[in-house]
């Protein structure tokens, strides 16, 4: 009998799923977008871009904060944000290039 482990059990999935679960809202994901897109996304900058209310954008960056996904540093007056998962990172990036990519694709038909 194979006694290697198995990725795909509820143990080794949940933090993924939860991980999902707290980017799986669309303002989070544009949260994510901008964040990684600008070179220093501070919460004004963030809740500007997207045209929500202040209490708002940080209703969800709390979310990813608590999370582990997203983390802030102070510089000056400013609240500077980052994606410090490296696995959302690498899915928001895929997510951005992909994004790119229809973008290109439609623009060029």
């Amino acid at each position: 009998m194979d006694m290697s482990p198995q990725p795909c059990n509820e143990k080794q999935l949940s933090p993924y799923a939860q991980k999902y679960k707290a980017i799986g809202h669309p303002i989070r994901l544009k949260i994510l977008c901008l964040i990684a897109h600008q070179e220093v996304p501070c919460v004004g900058d963030i809740w500007r871009c997207l045209d929500q209310p202040q209490p708002v954008v940080s209703q969800h960056l709390a979310i990813l904060k608590r999370n582990g996904i997203v983390s802030s540093e102070v510089k000056k007056t400013r609240r500077i944000y980052s994606i410090s998962d490296p696995f959302i990172k690498n899915l928001v990036d895929s997510m951005i290039t992909e994004i790119c990519a229809d973008s290109d694709a439609t623009n060029t038909k």
